[in-house]
């Protein structure tokens, strides 16, 4: 039979427990793959993209159960959801605007595209300025100047 409560007993164990820790505990992997020269880091099976102008450099990636975290200088530089299946990639438009800029006529076919495409993340929006770009301005410079506008939103609100 018990003689103390439920509240009783932990009362007498609080004074035992060590203190909490000051500073956050990571429960994910970290991992220190190098980016290759398509902007892209492989973890586990599968491959994710970086900033393009990162080619070439070791990066810290924290693994979770549903994403990633790619660090490099102490910054976060890509943040991506896991992928399940083995020898998939997960590529961010905007990690490539850069060399896409100096090589318009890549944009068409790039996979990068095609995925923000299926995210939802290039929408009609993007593919009617896109399109009225080109009819002006041609080609090669309507892909560059939506390019300029794809980089415009890294500092100015849609």
């Amino acid at each position: 039979m018990r003689t103390q409560t439920i509240g009783e007993r932990f009362a007498h164990e609080r004074r035992l427990l060590a203190p909490l820790p000051v500073e956050p505990f990571e429960i994910g992997r970290l991992l220190t793959p190098r980016v290759n020269m398509h902007g892209q880091i492989s973890v586990r099976t599968n491959r994710y993209s970086v900033p393009i102008r990162l080619a070439g450099h070791q990066v810290r990636v924290m693994l979770f159960a549903s994403h990633l975290v790619v660090y490099h200088k102490g910054a976060e530089v890509a943040r991506h959801e896991r992928l399940i299946a083995k020898g998939g990639a997960r590529l961010e438009l905007d990690h490539y605007l850069e060399a896409l800029a100096h090589k318009p006529g890549a944009l068409p076919g790039a996979t990068a595209l095609e995925q923000a495409r299926a995210a939802g993340t290039f929408t009609a929006v993007h593919e009617a300025w896109w399109a009225a770009a080109r009819r002006k301005h041609g080609d090669a410079e309507g892909s560059r100047a939506l390019i300029e506008v794809l980089l415009l939103h890294r500092h100015m609100e849609h």
